[in-house]
């Protein structure tokens, strides 16, 4: 009977065995990893976050210019860097699971939404990409080791501090990792699925080291409050002790110690529980399963490459890869006998040949004039030699899936004439090579010029998306682009603009988000157009129409502030004025809107306008004092009558004769001012349609509309309510027309962070909105800015203010409807995608719905013919005209963007 042989492997198991062999971590003491190598003498990493830039969108002049840089970044290195990239699958548990646990009316729209992002994800690999720099410290021999840990701190800062300062000039951005998230970068290079499913809790963090006690007792020991001094003289006071024992007393102290264990480690939090190493792979076993493990590492490249070429790898469609690059500078003089002797032998090659009288071999000479150039520039300064090693991490659950991944990526990796080979027998050694140790295990390292190796250029793509959030669109590689507005971790504030041409789909899009922000936020539109009726009625929303014939808002409404928590009488009384004299100036400023021809009205006109409104108050008995304020506020007619009382003789109110004729000109407007508000915001989602405005009160209704919403949301604050708020204004530039709305929507941008809020704007004029100083301020105060397909006569200015690349601005030219550059602090692509229902919602004419009825079904024929790398044959379908689909990556899909 044949029997299949058993497959050769080392079986590595244990806890401790484990950790002696593959896990280097040790500690993580702030922002320092602290390594062990199996010797003595630790070393010390620090770990740098890359936020990169989007290399393909750029043009070549500044394509060729990121590439200088990146030169001068590698010639400034003295000491050995690792580049760590990791493509990780996109979490979308927590985000699905939410959308599902929605109840409610809007149970159908979110779980409809659900549905269509997994048929995205089973189409397409979601993935997320991290950019990473180890920065080693330099090894020192020192027996204290808080002493070698200080001086390693002091070293590390500085480097650190001196690559973002470089990265910087680059455009690039970054932070280093704390404790926390060093641990779990290391989880995620060791156990990619656990540390998914079951990422690390701060509180097993701090368990580490620590005895565990019980949640309901204090803990009256701190070890963390020793100082450095402390703990050297406690060191200091063992050794003078050991040291006035004798040998033999030391022996017998050691034979009657018993083995006792220690606390749990960091090691320990992290360490596998078994590592399995076979020729082929490397098996690691974990509490979820195993992961198979295979390494590639690059071993020929091409005469010749484009810059940035490593991009089209990095952004290779597939999760669970990891790219490692060791760069090691070396000194002129470890190289230039090495060359010199390289030298020597093509010019012997090239002289033997010549005197057999036989031509030289054409590539000798090259090789000789390269050599001899490269040293000019080393003599020069002008150039450095590294040795740099490239490898690539594939992991996966099944072996079947293992060879799968691997093949795509070879055969994507010889497309560009490289060619990489699996680290057989050593892939135990390539996976310690791609963990963020900074060491190479496996080798195959190879020589390279600064020009040569600035081509390996990785920092591209630009992932902004986030863990928590709703979903703002796809990015052409495949992945979601998941946003929190209101995470003041990332994002400085929730304001955003959006910049299209008309018909280019910036209202399909901000439909689409707010509609999936509206279980956990309030939203109110001001709407110009009454686009979002339709929406408003599907969420059951509250429609508020503004007409000529009446405004429906009392402008001269007031609001009682809740107690705040802490909040003294005094501090109470000082808010409640300071709240009642900005009422009154946002007055002048709505009558300085209302009354003026120009939009400006003298300064002794606005006083005495201030001093009707003053009296207008007072004969309600609302003062200054935070007890009048709840009293039934005045209205603009009582308004009228005081202005106009010294002209009809009655001198009671003492506010002077109107000499500048503004009562005659407001007596027209009266009509439109109610007695009393007649509008109750107790809705998550409030339209204020102003379509039936003519344009000269189009202003006065978004003025209006917007202090009354400013008023309410600092009511909601004083109320301490929890659900944030998004104030959409929807062609911001009508009210950007007039001097006095430009700047109350400008002071509105700057103040409405600190009230749980954040504003939309958008426009399709740019040019009047980017011409005002105003305008300019708001886009500044905007952390979140869209643009979308943008006309030739209006592109100069757009590229002109966010300061476009030449790739970009050919991107905004041609980008068809849905598509655009997103950016919070990089550029992104981003294409505007709804599941059906949301579709429906955010259409406005039967036409545009009923072409959507479909859009998941043709969706999903796309995402094939993308992933397959060729047409779909199903009704003759073909790819849009002069667009080149390349197989690996997303383009956009060509749905649910009607404005």
């Amino acid at each position: 009977m044949l029997t299949v042989p058993q497959t050769p492997s080392q079986m590595i198991s244990g806890t401790g065995n484990v950790i002696k062999t593959f896990v280097r971590l040790r500690e993580a003491a702030g922002d320092v990893a602290c390594l062990s190598f199996g010797r003595k003498v630790r070393e010390y990493r620090s770990i740098l976050k890359i936020q990169t830039v989007n290399f393909s969108l750029m043009s070549e002049e500044d394509q060729d210019a990121l590439i200088e840089g990146f030169k001068s970044f590698l010639n400034g290195l003295s000491f050995p860097i690792q580049i760590l990239i990791k493509n990780l699958p996109h979490q979308l548990d927590n985000y699905l699971r939410g959308l599902e646990n929605t109840q409610g009316d809007l149970a159908d729209v979110m779980h409809d939404h659900a549905h269509f992002v997994r048929q995205l994800a089973s189409k397409r690999a979601l993935v997320k990409r991290n950019f990473y720099i180890i920065i080693p410290a330099d090894a020192t021999i020192t027996r204290n080791q808080a002493e070698a840990l200080v001086n390693a701190q002091t070293q590390l800062k500085l480097r650190s501090e001196e690559l973002l300062r470089q990265l910087e000039r680059l455009g690039l951005s970054g932070r280093r990792l704390n404790d926390k998230e060093i641990i779990e970068l290391y989880q995620q290079c060791l156990l990619s699925e656990e540390a998914r499913q079951f990422p690390m809790s701060d509180n097993l963090v701090n368990g580490a080291n620590n005895l565990m006690g019980s949640a309901r007792e204090q803990t009256p020991f701190n070890p963390g409050t020793y100082s450095l001094e402390e703990l050297n003289e406690e060191a200091a006071r063992e050794e003078e002790q050991q040291g006035k024992k004798g040998k033999k007393g030391r022996k017998r102290e050691k034979k009657a110690k018993q083995k006792v264990p220690d606390f749990v480690s960091v090691p320990e939090l992290i360490a596998p529980s078994s590592i399995e190493v076979f020729p082929w792979y490397v098996r690691i076993a974990g509490e979820m399963g195993h992961e198979f493990v295979r390494t590639l590492a690059f071993v020929n490249y091409p005469r010749s490459v484009y810059p940035g070429w490593l991009d089209a790898i990095i952004q290779v469609d597939e999760p669970h890869v990891d790219f490692s690059i060791h760069i090691s500078p070396l000194s002129p003089q470890q190289v230039t006998a090495r060359l010199g002797k390289k030298a020597t032998e093509f010019r012997g090659s090239i002289l033997a040949s010549q005197r057999q009288g036989r031509s030289a071999d054409p590539t000798d000479a090259i090789a000789l004039n390269d050599i001899e150039a490269l040293r000019e520039k080393l003599a020069r300064g002008d150039e450095r030699i590294f040795t740099m090693s490239l490898f690539v991490q594939v992991r996966a659950r099944t072996r079947r899936e293992l060879s799968e991944r691997n093949n795509r990526l070879i055969s994507a990796i010889r497309s560009l004439d490289f060619r990489a080979l699996p680290a057989h027998w050593q892939h135990h050694a390539g996976l310690l090579s791609c963990l963020p140790d900074g060491d190479n295990q496996l080798g195959r390292a190879r020589l390279f010029g600064t020009g040569s190796a600035a081509t390996f250029y990785p920092f591209t793509g630009s992932d902004i998306s986030m863990d928590t959030g709703v979903m703002f669109g796809i990015h052409p590689n495949g992945s979601l682009i998941i946003l929190n507005p209101f995470n003041s971790q990332e994002l400085e504030n929730a304001n955003m603009v959006v910049f299209a041409k008309s018909g280019a789909g910036k209202s399909f899009f901000l439909k689409t988000v707010a509609c999936r922000l509206l279980p956990t936020s309030n939203v109110y539109v001001i709407d110009p157009e009454a686009e979002y009726n339709n929406l408003c009625n599907q969420v059951n929303g509250q429609y508020v129409r503004l007409s000529s014939e009446s405004l429906q808002l009392n402008p001269f409404d007031l609001y009682s502030a809740a107690e705040r928590p802490g909040q003294t009488e005094q501090e109470e009384q000082d808010d409640e004025g300071n709240f009642f004299r900005e009422k009154l100036l946002n007055l002048v400023s709505l009558l300085e809107l209302l009354l003026s021809d120009s939009g400006i009205l003298t300064q002794k006109e606005k006083a005495f306008l201030y001093r009707c409104l003053t009296k207008t108050y007072e004969n309600r008995g609302i003062t200054m004092d935070s007890a009048t304020h709840h009293r039934t506020p005045p209205n603009m007619q009582e308004f009228f009558v005081i202005m106009s009382s010294a002209s009809r003789g009655d001198q009671r109110f003492g506010v002077g004769e109107d000499t500048f004729g503004l009562s005659e000109r407001l007596e027209r407007y009266l009509h439109l001012f109610p007695a009393r508000t007649r509008i109750i915001l107790d809705n998550r989602f409030v339209d204020f349609n102003i379509r039936e405005l003519n344009d000269t009160l189009k202003p006065i209704g978004l003025f209006l509309i917007t202090e009354f919403l400013w008023t309410k949301m600092r009511q909601a604050r004083e109320g301490m309510m929890d659900r944030n708020t998004i104030i959409l204004i929807d062609e911001a530039w009508l009210l950007m027309q007039f001097p006095q709305g430009a700047k109350f929507l400008a002071e509105f941008a700057r103040r409405i962070r600190k009230y749980g809020g954040g504003l939309w704007c958008t426009t399709q004029n740019s040019d009047d909105f980017l011409g005002t100083e105003e305008g300019r301020t708001i886009l500044a105060m905007a952390t979140m800015k869209f643009l979308m397909k943008q006309d030739s006569s209006t592109i100069e200015s757009v590229v002109r203010t966010f300061r476009l690349s030449r790739g970009q601005r050919n991107f905004l030219l041609a980008a068809r409807r849905g598509e655009g550059l997103f950016a919070t602090k990089n550029w992104t692509p981003m294409e505007v995608v709804a599941s059906p229902k949301e579709a429906e919602m955010a259409n406005t004419t039967l036409q545009a719905s009923t072409a959507h009825a479909n859009n998941i079904e043709d969706s999903i024929e796309q995402l094939e013919y993308l992933a397959n790398g060729h047409a779909s044959q199903k009704n003759g379908r073909r790819p849009p005209n002069g667009q080149t689909v390349v197989q690996g990556s997303l383009t956009p899909i060509d749905q649910s963007r009607r404005d």
